[in-house]
């Protein structure tokens, strides 16, 4: 009877209920690929995926730049109409990115690749910019189902995404596909996700005729800070989570990038599943109290003790076992895969509590401060870069140091967040 009424007591709060509606939906999501990547480990090898690595993390970085961030903006308009025009204005800023990014791989193309350790990427390169423009499309609209609260739509999209990607790569592999099944099956995916939400965004087609030179120029400038200075802050960020591929496929080769990047992607779900929901919540709710100017303290103490509550079981339990889930799941080829995500396991739990907690700075327009902030993240991961080249280090032994130096970073970058939402950071 107790635990009924403390359920009760935790549903009524709109935070929880609609944590509970996007987490359900974002499990589902995560575990349909789980479920594939057991067949997945079996028909494709650790070259092939360390070549998805490769792709992934080039769309990943570029990725930061496809909507110039102004996607962030979009909840926070007082009238429906400028989140249309911001909308828009994100979609239109996508595609110029990826046309730059096409025309930079066309004649950059080989140095871009030897760089980067991916030669056998090869011509996948040009997919780059399509990829970039599915993902330019499909973050717009989530932000904007985010606005108006739509969260079955946004779990529901997620979903269809997920099911999507993984039935088409094991179409491509059955089908005797290498690492392109992987490319296109991931590409594909993002169509299916873009339906659901576009049909919400078609709803208001009637502030279409809003769109024009004026308006768009008007909301680029009045939310210039976004692209200013949150898309290099973000980039940085990006860079600094996906140049681990470039360096290990680049010091120790496509195959051990392969177990590596296996391992960190399901490492990743409970990333996904935790913090990703909880941040859009914890965003919307921050943005309401920037509207209202006031302190976020309640609110971001609240989420961070929700994140530590539900994340250290999950990560506490995957230290003592993933090693032999590896094995047991994928084969016993990926065990090492295990081993690389044993390491990292401290790190992703911290940024586990992190990652949501870092949207403030968007929320309450700190984006001069919230460059300062990634630029702190990338340094520490040069840093390890460095002493793991200088001093010839095998794979474990920089994973071990990048995970030492990132978690005591982000754990300082923790405590700058939460002097932003009690406002004693102007």
């Amino acid at each position: 009877m107790m635990l009924i009424n403390r359920l009760r007591k935790l549903l009524k709060s709109d935070f929880n209920r609609h944590f509970l509606i996007l987490i359900s939906g974002t499990s589902i999501s995560q575990l349909v690929p789980l479920a594939a990547s057991v067949v997945l480990s079996r028909i494709y090898s650790p070259e092939d995926f360390g070549v998805f690595a490769i792709f992934s993390s080039l769309v990943a970085i570029f990725a930061t730049l496809n909507n110039l961030q102004y996607q962030y903006a979009i909840p926070l308009p007082t009238e429906d109409k400028d989140a249309v025009i911001l909308t828009v204005l994100s979609v239109i800023a996508a595609i110029g990115v990826a046309i730059v990014i096409f025309i930079i791989s066309l004649f950059l193309k080989n140095p871009i690749l030897k760089l980067i350790g991916g030669e056998q990427l090869g011509n996948w390169i040009y997919v780059v910019p399509l990829a970039v423009i599915f993902m330019g499309i499909y973050t717009p609209l989530n932000y904007f189902a985010l606005r108006f609260k739509k969260y079955k739509t946004i779990a529901t999209s997620n979903i269809l995404r997920s099911s999507s990607n993984a039935g088409l790569q094991l179409g491509f592999g059955f089908a005797g596909f290498t690492h392109a099944g992987l490319i296109i099956g991931n590409l594909l995916s993002y169509l299916s996700g873009n339906a659901g939400m576009a049909k919400l965004f078609l709803k208001f087609k009637h502030f279409f005729k809003d769109v024009n030179k004026e308006s768009l120029w008007r909301n680029a400038v009045r939310y210039k800070k976004f692209p200013l200075f949150s898309i290099w802050g973000l980039f940085l960020y990006s860079l600094s989570a996906n140049i681990n591929s470039f360096f290990i496929s680049t010091l120790y080769g496509l195959g051990q990038l392969g177990l590596y990047s296996y391992g960190t992607r399901y490492l990743g779900i409970p990333l996904s599943l935790i913090a990703n929901n909880m941040g859009q919540l914890f965003y919307q709710v921050c943005a309401d109290c920037h509207k209202k100017n006031q302190p976020a303290t309640k609110e971001f103490l609240s989420t961070l003790k929700k994140l530590a509550i539900i994340g250290f079981p999950i990560f506490f339990v995957l230290f003592f076992t993933i090693e032999d889930i590896s094995a047991f799941a994928f084969g016993e080829q990926w065990r090492i895969a295990g081993l690389y995500s044993k390491i990292l396991l401290p790190h992703f739990f911290i940024r586990t509590l992190y990652v949501p907690l870092g949207q403030i700075t968007s929320a309450f327009e700190k984006q001069e401060l919230d460059l300062w902030i990634h630029v702190a993240i990338f340094a520490s991961n040069i840093v390890s870069f460095i002493i793991a080249y200088v001093f010839n280090c095998n794979i474990t032994t920089f994973l071990l140091i990048y995970c030492i130096i990132g978690s005591v970073v982000y754990i300082i970058l923790g405590y700058i967040l939460y002097l932003i939402a009690s406002l004693k950071i102007k």
